[in-house]
């Protein structure tokens, strides 16, 4: 009786973690909903003012009416962002948060930020998006995003030299790994080394998200590059490192049918429940394990795939909208417990975990092979 409600609320229209509405697919609408509360988090109401200094001419209009534009944009940014998280016209409101956000930076030069551009974009394109096509206009604006930065990069003389790095590195961030090992290197070789390699792997990226069959290979190489640097210079940009992983959520194309989940007789009586709260949301469904077989614990079946263990519960989790949910307020509350070199510490090791466990590389080939002639 109680799941039976537990499921009722969860497939409610307006239910926050229902991502199963009829106009948006449910990864774009999961990273509207994480970038809407990642911006609140981050205190972005708070940053919100009235014109100063603005890209265009016209909006000094509204100074003579103080507090009128900030106002009339923090309760459009908000409203919007509440009504999204509840799935009140979504596509709607994602235009809405876009244009909201957008409006503000242009209002006001010294509030401009480049990773609040892209998420303002990432709003609105996501909400000029369709749930029968893939969104093209999204994988665009992040390989513009990557091409934009190699190119600022490539003009530049200090980037060349290494000059830019080395500063950077050393004057403004005191960081020990550089200064190791840049030690042990000829002058400036390491400083080099990573401006090169930067620009080279942006460019990479740039061309990569614009083939459809090198996305997996796109994604893969933004999560390796940032993640490598954030692991060196303990630096977020802002939340940049954030909002690109949130947008990465655009290539997560969700299945299109249910997939068939059973978890082997021999599990712990408490795990079952576990699993079918946590995966409540998820398009799977239970079946029932006729097997005898002890190798394993849990089985999938995915149209023509079966995967086992490991590889079934990635699956599950890769698809699992609560499963981000729970890694975004997991990210928050290291951030609320602790600061400095410990939180990041902890927050690059659960990085790092994550990235093992869902790295496509099959390091047991021969195990996997043996459990599927075990299960037929």
């Amino acid at each position: 009786m109680v799941s039976r409600i537990i499921k009722h609320i969860a497939y409610n229209r307006y239910f926050p973690l229902n991502f199963e509405v009829e106009k948006m697919q449910p990864n774009i609408l999961l990273m509207c909903k994480l970038l809407f509360l990642l911006l609140l988090v981050n205190g972005f109401l708070g940053y919100i003012s009235d014109p100063f200094i603005p890209f265009i001419k016209p909006i000094d209009v509204v100074i003579t009416y103080p507090n009128i534009f900030k106002t009339a944009i923090k309760g459009l940014f908000l409203a919007s962002g509440l009504l999204l998280l509840f799935n009140v016209n979504p596509r709607t409101m994602a235009i809405v948060l876009g244009s909201s956000l957008i409006v503000m930076l242009l209002a006001s030069k010294p509030m401009f930020r480049n990773h609040l551009f892209i998420c303002g974009c990432a709003f609105l394109l996501a909400g000029l998006s369709n749930k029968k096509n893939l969104p093209w206009l999204l994988y665009m604006q992040l390989s513009l995003v990557y091409f934009g930065a190699a190119t600022n990069k490539v003009f530049e003389p200090d980037w060349w030299s290494g000059q830019f790095m080395h500063n950077w590195l050393v004057n403004s961030q005191e960081n020990q790994f550089y200064l190791s090992v840049s030690g042990l290197l000829p002058e400036m070789w390491f400083a080099k080394i990573l401006s090169w390699t930067s620009m080279f792997i942006e460019f990479t990226i740039a061309i990569l998200l614009l083939i459809r069959k090198k996305h997996l290979l796109a994604v893969w190489a933004i999560i390796l590059f940032h993640s490598l640097l954030y692991s060196m210079t303990l630096f977020r940009f802002g939340h940049f490192f954030e909002d690109i992983v949130i947008i990465l959520l655009i290539f997560l194309i969700w299945p299109a049918h249910k997939s068939e989940v059973c978890i082997n007789k021999s599990a712990q009586p408490f795990f079952r429940p576990i699993v079918r709260l946590f995966f409540l949301n998820s398009k799977i469904e239970f079946g029932q394990d006729q097997s005898t077989s002890s190798n394993y614990w849990l089985k999938l079946k995915s149209g023509d795939r079966i995967l086992f263990n490991k590889e079934a519960l990635a699956f599950l989790l890769k698809f699992t909208p609560n499963f981000y949910v729970l890694l975004f307020f997991l990210d928050q509350l290291i951030r609320f417990l602790f600061n400095g070199t410990l939180m990041h510490s902890i927050q690059i090791s659960l990085m790092w975990l994550c990235i093992i466990f869902f790295m496509p590389i099959e390091f047991h080939r021969k195990k996997s092979k043996k459990l599927v002639i075990d299960a037929q």
